[in-house]
């Protein structure tokens, strides 16, 4: 093993047979040796089916605690104390930030939270299996009467198993070392609602942006519900045309494992998404001349840092070709639903001239990959689009309209889709749930903001008396609608 400098350790990504078709990490410590108990754990996570988003995350959070560890007791061990307060040293570390570590310091209680959460699962496991001594040592309690209230209000909408509730023991685990609750004096930025990009803006947010391909990434997340991520799987034959309403029709499915079909040797052959670039994009030409560009794979696949763009997983229907009745309007599960048509022309639109400008006129196997976003600029011209690019490309967007520092990212605008279909569309949450392609309805009540009359308005209320004016970012059924242009429905 390679000796690794100026690091408590490094992660390396490897395809195994145990994890077919599934990149798996790998912890390499200071000395070049793999980490012995945290790749068990990795193992484990893996066989308990952990998604790549959460176990990274758990990952990240457990080797911190233990950098923090080697960068503050590299050449003398801890005392008896100190390695007491291991865990609460750690977490303070993370609330000021640390110049020497190079964190920036954490108001945000749930990311604290959260990296608590990871250490503590790994402290359990590592005492369950190997008997190791706690770092944060926990006891059961009996719940107050409060926190059985709410427990029970936070089960009913999801626990199938509700009507045992009154029979629950009742219990909570309380660990020694907690995340502490600073007074809301200095608690800074913390959010309950996720925010919405201003639904009355989004019209100024696509025409201020001059290229069409940053428009079309707009429309597509705040249109038709897309994450940033997933904007960047879309193939060139995803775009299927104009529906009779005059909308795009837009294409979805699984990176690796959805369904293409396309020519070879004059047939007409249908497969996943990893055959056909495994068959048609070899690009043997470019082996050693441009190896970002041999034998291509699918971005969930990719090299991370290069092209390696990660895929959450969307829902489909069973029976793809199934016809759905929202609100008057006929979709299929695999096509995108523009909330208002009208985004869907201005998509085609917007396409129209992307394609002008980059794809025609150019060799048939331009620009050799199957990708729709590209690189329209500079010396990676043609390449798949990378999602720094798109990140960089939406503040650019926000500094044009003068929302610089509102603190939205490009998930804002799923929100908005999110609250569009709940209070101005007014769709049941089922259909809602179904156009954004969620497993759970637990994860669309995220995005839905509560119909509740009464719900609703204490909510508003309760944000319009916060220092936080966060009322802005709120869709509600009295929230200014966007005056489209005429353009937009042609």
């Amino acid at each position: 093993m390679k000796e690794i400098t100026n690091t408590s350790h490094q992660i390396e990504w490897i395809y195994t047979i145990d994890f077919p078709g599934r990149a798996t990490p790998i912890v390499i410590l200071a000395d070049g040796n793999p980490g012995f108990g945290i790749n068990q754990w990795i193992y484990w996570l893996l066989e308990e089916g952990t998604p790549p988003s959460t176990l990274e995350e758990h990952i990240r959070h457990v080797m911190q605690l233990y950098e923090f560890h080697y960068r503050t007791y590299r050449n003398t061990p801890p005392t008896r104390k100190q390695a007491k307060h291991l865990v609460a040293d750690f977490l303070d570390t993370k609330r000021r930030g640390s110049e020497i570590l190079g964190w920036k310091p954490i108001s945000r209680q749930t990311t604290l939270k959260k990296c608590l959460n990871s250490i503590n699962k790994f402290d359990e496991w590592q005492s369950n299996f190997h008997g190791a001594k706690r770092l944060n040592p926990s006891e059961q309690l009996f719940m107050s009467n409060w926190e059985i209230y709410r427990d029970f209000r936070q089960r009913e909408k999801w626990d199938p198993m509700i009507h045992l509730f009154p029979s629950r023991s009742h219990r909570k685990t309380v660990h020694k070392h907690a995340v502490r609750v600073d007074h809301k004096r200095f608690q800074v930025g913390q959010k309950t609602i996720p925010k919405a990009f201003p639904i009355e803006r989004f019209v100024e947010l696509v025409e201020s942006t001059p290229s069409p391909r940053d428009q079309m990434l707009w429309l597509l997340m705040g249109g038709g519900s897309l994450r940033q991520s997933e904007t960047l799987h879309f193939f060139y034959q995803d775009i299927r045309g104009i529906a009779h309403d005059g909308t795009a029709k837009v294409r979805l499915d699984d990176p690796e494992v959805g369904e293409i079909t396309w020519v070879q040797e004059g047939n007409l052959r249908t497969g996943t998404r990893a055959e056909y670039l495994a068959t048609c994009f070899k690009n043997e030409k470019f082996r050693k001349t441009r190896p970002e560009l041999y034998r291509l794979v699918p971005r969930t696949q990719g090299k991370r840092g290069v092209d390696h763009v990660g895929f959450k997983g969307m829902t489909f229907s069973t029976t793809p070709d199934a016809e759905v009745d929202v609100g008057g309007r006929i979709i299929y599960p695999h096509e995108i639903f523009w909330c208002d048509p009208r985004f869907g022309t201005r998509f085609q639109r917007a396409y129209e001239q992307y394609v002008e400008e980059h794809f025609y006129g150019k060799p048939s196997d331009w620009p050799h990959h199957p990708w729709l976003f590209i690189t329209t600029a500079g010396p990676e011209y043609g390449l798949p689009m990378k999602l720094g690019s798109l990140r960089r490309a939406w503040h650019r967007a926000l500094k044009r309209i003068g929302m610089a520092d509102c603190g939205l990212g490009g998930q804002s605008l799923r929100h908005m889709y999110g609250g569009f279909c709940a209070s101005v569309l007014k769709l049941p949450i089922e259909q809602t749930k179904m156009l954004m392609h969620h497993a759970n309805i637990s994860s669309t009540q995220v995005y839905y903001h509560l119909r509740s009359d009464d719900v609703r308005n204490a909510i508003v209320s309760a944000i319009a008396q916060s220092e936080e004016k966060a009322l802005d970012y709120l869709i509600v059924p009295e929230t200014p609608q966007p005056t489209l242009p005429d353009t937009w429905g042609e």
